[in-house]
C-alpha cells in the first residue's frame, strides 16, 4: 500500500474552506462570539488559510534547509507547457535554488510517497511534477566528471540508478514516519 505523506500543499484551498471555517468557529467561537459558522466571513476564512500556509511553508524551508546542508540533490521531471509538457532538471544545492527553479509555479504540493520525494505544480501553462532525490558519493563524481552538465542523459542516469542517487526520506528528516 502507498504510503503518502503531504509536507505542504496549497493546491486545493477550495475545498478546504469548510474545514478551516469549522477550525476556525472550533477554536475561535467563544473569543468572537460567533454562535454559528455563518458568521465567519469568506474574507476571514482566507486570511486564516493564508496564514496556516505561511506557517507551513516556514516549517517546510527549514527542513529543506537541513536537507541540503550535507547534500546535493538532482530535481528531474516535466514542465507543462501550451504545448504539451517538456522534460527538465537540475543539480540543487540549496533551497533557494531549488525554489528558484519552481518559482514559476503558483500553486505547490511537496509530498512524499513511499521514500520518493515528488513536487507538483501549476501555472498558466498546465502542471509540472518533479522528483527530488539526494547524489551519493558515485553521483557526485559522476556528475563532476561531468561537469554538472545541463543534459537530459545525464540526468536521467543519475536518477535511474541507485549508485549515483538515493532517496531522501524526507519524512524521516522531518520526524513524521
Amino acid at each position: 500500500m502507498d504510503k503518502i505523506i503531504k509536507f505542504y500543499d496549497d493546491t486545493n484551498d477550495y475545498a478546504l474552506l469548510e474545514e478551516t471555517r469549522q477550525y476556525m468557529f472550533d477554536t475561535y467561537s467563544e473569543l468572537e462570539g460567533w454562535k454559528s459558522l455563518d458568521e465567519i466571513s469568506d474574507s476571514l476564512v482566507y486570511y486564516e488559510l493564508n496564514e496556516l500556509h505561511r506557517l507551513e511553508w516556514i516549517e517546510l524551508k527549514l527542513y529543506l534547509d537541513d536537507l541540503f546542508e550535507n547534500n546535493t540533490c538532482i530535481i528531474k521531471g516535466t514542465c507543462g507547457r501550451w504545448n504539451g509538457p517538456a522534460e527538465c532538471g537540475r543539480f540543487v544545492n540549496s533551497t533557494d535554488e531549488l525554489l528558484g527553479f519552481l518559482n514559476h509555479l503558483d500553486n505547490v504540493c511537496f509530498f512524499e510517497k513511499n521514500g520518493h520525494f515528488y513536487i507538483k505544480g501549476f501555472h498558466h501553462d498546465g502542471a509540472d511534477r518533479y522528483e527530488l532525490k539526494k547524489l551519493t558519493k558515485r553521483g557526485l563524481e559522476y556528475a563532476d566528471n561531468n561537469l554538472y552538465m545541463h543534459d537530459r542523459k545525464l540526468h536521467e542516469n543519475i536518477m535511474t540508478c541507485n549508485f549515483f542517487s538515493a532517496l531522501p526520506y524526507f519524512s524521516r528528516l522531518v520526524g513524521v514516519q
